[in-house]
């Protein structure tokens, strides 16, 4: 299947299946599980995170990063990687009572910040995650990360990955970060 052809779950289910054959992938995250079961939640916290740098969109374990950032009360953190674990193709019954409490933790409304979950269809109406907010950043700000409460505010306000890149357009960081194109587009030059 040609790249320009593959949907987003096609991308994901490739990532899973790249990750789970990478020893670097395996290793972070045998190193996040044996951490975890001795209840040292910074630790296995790492690890996860970690493995999940060299693969992104790999769904599986961002769940396991929301468990153990919640384990340290660090609710924010938690709730990025269950919105990301919902939006890369994670079972439902796997992470929504986990979001839930985490929402409730931060004093949230679920109506207010629905949960989106993953679902066929065409990639621009697809539910961003964590690490579209991070290409987004880079592609269209220059910006090398985000702050997890920019970052979260996108994934709760952001159906869709046109709505995310809309947002991140509107934001003025984009005008900061391409003014010199966009003044040439402006004064009709290109």
């Amino acid at each position: 299947m040609a790249l320009s052809r593959a949907s987003r779950h096609d991308l994901l289910e490739t990532s899973h299946e790249a990750a789970l054959a990478d020893p670097r992938f395996r290793e972070g995250i045998e190193r996040g599980d044996r951490a975890r079961d001795l209840s040292n939640w910074a630790e296995a916290e790492a690890a996860f995170a970690a493995a999940l740098d060299i693969y992104p969109y790999e769904r599986s374990y961002w769940t396991q990063l929301g468990h153990m950032a919640k384990e340290q009360g660090r609710f924010v953190a938690a709730e990025i990687a269950y919105r990301t674990a919902c939006a890369f193709g994670a079972p439902p019954q796997d992470v929504h009572s986990h979001l839930r409490f985490v929402l409730a933790r931060q004093g949230l409304d679920e109506h207010r910040h629905p949960i989106r979950y993953h679902e066929a269809g065409p990639q621009p109406r697809q539910v961003p995650g964590g690490p579209d907010v991070i290409a987004g950043a880079r592609l269209l700000w220059g910006a090398l990360g985000v702050d997890d409460n920019d970052l979260v505010a996108l994934l709760r306000h952001c159906a869709t990955l046109d709505a995310l890149t809309a947002a991140m357009i509107r934001d003025p960081r984009f005008e900061r970060a391409n003014r010199p194109w966009l003044e040439l587009v402006w004064e009709d030059e290109l």
